[in-house]
């Protein structure tokens, strides 16, 4: 292992250590369950990719919708806890310990119906690279499914114009804790998964935030719960951007 890779999982490895605190449940945790379920099929499919596990909320809606659950990450410690809470569900479940960079640069034998890119684009260093390789580890009517933060969400356009933050796609506190590089528009994850040679099938942005997560710590719940399926009312300026994308040729 190069130096550049110790550094690189012994920094994810501390971030890791976030995800399973109190610190990121509460309001953020309602918001990521309501971008799942708009997201994840209901319907499953054969096989599901997950690229990074966070606290596994999205895994164990996964293993009972597919019937073939794959799941890479670089933590051993989320990975292991992953195993013991998915036993007995419905699919398959492999996983697999890795860097992100280094697991899709594996020519793989078997391909995947969905993989799922959540909030995990925000974190890497070469992201239209690493989209490209997803590209190729698609089924041949293959989706691969992203979210990630907005930087246009409408917490943060106020916080511009009040003159907390120098732009829209400053990183917060909270940005660095958990360790985003960046914070995307539409105009630049659309760009940059066209760029990879991917179709966009569908895009929209997911949930109202009207403040940040730290001063929504104390609303009642189901103010928090009406908020995150509140996107329709404030358009590309919801909480999270989710965007579906394929490999196919347009018209094919």
């Amino acid at each position: 292992m190069s130096p550049t890779e110790q550094n690189e999982r012994c920094r994810l490895d501390d971030i890791a250590t976030h995800y399973t605190s109190d610190h990121l449940a509460g309001a953020n945790e309602t918001y990521h369950l309501v971008v799942r379920d708009a997201m994840i099929p209901v319907g499953g499919g054969e096989s599901a990719l997950e690229i990074g596990c966070g606290k596994g909320l999205w895994t164990k809606v996964l293993c009972d919708r597919y019937r073939r659950v794959d799941v890479v990450d670089s933590s051993q410690y989320l990975l292991d806890r992953l195993c013991r809470e998915n036993q007995n569900r419905q699919a398959t479940l492999s996983v697999h310990c890795s860097l992100i960079e280094d697991f899709v640069m594996i020519e793989h034998k078997d391909k995947w119906d969905h993989i799922f890119l959540t909030f995990l684009l925000e974190h890497v260093e070469k992201p239209t690279e690493l989209l490209r390789r997803l590209k190729t580890m698609l089924s041949p009517h293959g989706q691969l499914l992203i979210a990630v933060p907005n930087a246009e969400s409408v917490h943060r356009m106020l916080a511009c114009r009040m003159g907390l933050i120098q732009h829209t796609g400053e990183l917060s506190e909270n940005d660095i804790l958990v360790g985003h590089r960046r914070v995307y528009t539409t105009s630049m994850l659309t760009k940059q998964v066209q760029d990879a040679g991917l179709n966009i099938d569908n895009a929209q942005t997911v949930g109202l935030k009207p403040l940040s997560l730290a001063q929504m710590t104390e609303w009642p719940q189901p103010l928090v719960a009406a908020l995150c399926r509140s996107g329709d009312l404030v358009g590309r300026y919801g909480a999270y951007i989710s965007i579906t994308a394929s490999a196919g040729c347009k018209g094919g």
